[in-house]
């Protein structure tokens, strides 16, 4: 987690959305067949959205991208959405990070995504921009409540780019979040892909527990080794002791420390001195702490994620699944992830290991995008 402290910010004071009004998503997929003054007279009418358009070398190349960010009412609460892609017919990517952790801030490291995938960036109750002008959604977090708020995004963002079905992609905890929501609406969706997997915490945090533990000895690390041996394994009884296994289980593997310092600048030029142009980040709001924020959201929701268990779901999907784990995560043990797969129906079903990458292996991002496009992309455009 990034250590950076941000300003904070008057209660209230937001913008509705980005930049200069914009386009229906309809309009922009006629582009081709209008004309300038038509689509002038068409963007000067619609007073909801922002929408940045490239221009197109020939006739042959899309002109349907989209770059915008904007408060939208998710049950009655305002909450930030940034939608962002090269081409609107693309398949349609909602990312969905653990409690409390907001990516729309960093938007440009997924800049490549972009080329295959529209993205969808929800900052959720008690994170990112959408805390700092609704710090009231801190008070009741729980996993139903952000699967219901997840799917009233998705009802957004079908209405919004004209889609029937997206993709999830659910990291870490919010991978808990993306499961249900499979199985809520399943209508919905046309893929979901879990990174960082959680299928069982307390059966993978005791494994977690027990890997950390042997990769101390086969080490030689006797710090790391006592530590873990005066915690014992889990469960813990509250968060202070989480806090000290994190350290081992959270660690950055050597190729996602390689990565690290692009992340850290995009993340420092955010909350200190956002490009004036961006669009997914709101004008005259300032972001919190997002290391503060992630803890609180972890310590609201925490009994709820150690005692879920998604054996106690339906087994049966609609929709192809695809689990993307680091080959070297020590929390969301990947084998507890490939058991659950084996066990699961789904049309498609697979586990894919990406070399280097631990429990943030989406941070490997050319890694990730090509496993997205070699297994997800063809699934989504079926």
């Amino acid at each position: 987690m990034l250590n950076i402290i941000a300003a904070g910010v008057r209660k209230g004071h937001r913008q509705q959305s980005q930049s200069s009004r914009s386009e229906p998503i309809e309009l922009i997929k006629r582009r081709g067949r209008m004309s300038s003054i038509a689509i002038f007279t068409a963007i000067c009418v619609s007073l909801n959205y922002s929408v940045s358009t490239a221009a197109a070398e020939d006739e042959n190349m899309s002109t349907q991208s989209i770059d915008e960010g904007l408060f939208v009412s998710i049950n009655n609460m305002e909450q930030w959405v940034v939608l962002r892609g090269k081409d609107v017919d693309n398949p349609v990517l909602l990312i969905i990070s653990g409690p409390g952790v907001a990516l729309s801030s960093i938007a440009p490291y997924f800049e490549a995504w972009e080329q295959y995938f529209t993205l969808i960036h929800w900052d959720q109750p008690g994170a990112g921009a959408t805390h700092s002008v609704s710090p009231e959604g801190q008070d009741n977090l729980g996993i139903d409540r952000l699967v219901m708020d997840g799917l009233e995004v998705v009802e957004f963002v079908r209405r919004r780019l004209d889609v029937d079905k997206i993709v999830v992609l659910g990291g870490s905890a919010g991978s808990i979040v993306g499961l249900k929501m499979m199985q809520e609406r399943p209508g919905y969706f046309s893929a979901y892909v879990g990174t960082g997997q959680f299928v069982n915490w307390l059966e993978q945090d005791t494994l977690s527990y027990e890997l950390l533990l042997e990769k101390a000895r086969q080490e030689g690390n006797d710090e790391a080794e006592q530590e873990l041996l005066e915690i014992g394994p889990p469960p813990y009884a509250d968060s202070s002791v989480d806090v000290i296994k994190s350290k081992y289980h959270s660690a950055l593997t050597v190729a996602e420390m390689e990565v690290f310092p692009v992340l850290s600048a995009l993340m420092g030029e955010a909350l200190s001195n956002p490009p004036a142009s961006a669009n997914y980040i709101p004008k005259g709001v300032a972001l919190e702490n997002p290391r503060v924020l992630a803890t609180a959201a972890y310590d609201a929701m925490r009994s709820e994620l150690l005692a879920f268990d998604a054996y106690s779901l339906p087994m049966v999907f609609d929709m192809p699944i695809f689990f993307f784990q680091g080959d070297s995560d020590y929390y969301s043990v990947s084998s507890s992830v490939q058991a659950y797969e084996h066990e699961i129906t789904a049309p498609i079903k697979k586990t894919v290991l990406i070399q280097g990458g631990g429990h943030s292996v989406i941070w490997l991002r050319e890694r990730f995008l090509e496993e997205l496009n070699r297994h997800l992309r063809p699934a989504a455009l079926r």
